[in-house]
């Protein structure tokens, strides 16, 4: 379990900006829940299930993306840690 698997797309604030980025070829780009919410198929899924679905908008890579949330203009990743 992780916050992919614990999140819906339909829980976030319609503001706000995920990061998707492409594993092949390094592409990023940037869509707003919003955005991503007019697709049917994404209505009512997980973060894990968005990653799943969606891929590289380069018409010649097409490859698997990956999706973080990002905050106040950065990308914020996992804080914390054994003490």
């Amino acid at each position: 379990m992780n916050w992919k698997t614990d999140l819906k797309l339909a829980d976030l604030d319609a503001t706000t900006s995920l990061e998707i980025t492409c594993k092949r070829c390094g592409l990023v780009h940037y869509q707003t829940q919003a955005r991503l919410m007019q697709r049917d198929a994404l209505r009512h899924a997980y973060l894990d299930q968005v990653e799943a679905a969606l891929t590289c908008t380069d018409r010649m890579c097409k490859g698997r993306v990956r999706v973080s949330l990002v905050y106040d203009g950065k990308m914020e990743g996992f804080v914390g840690g054994m003490a």
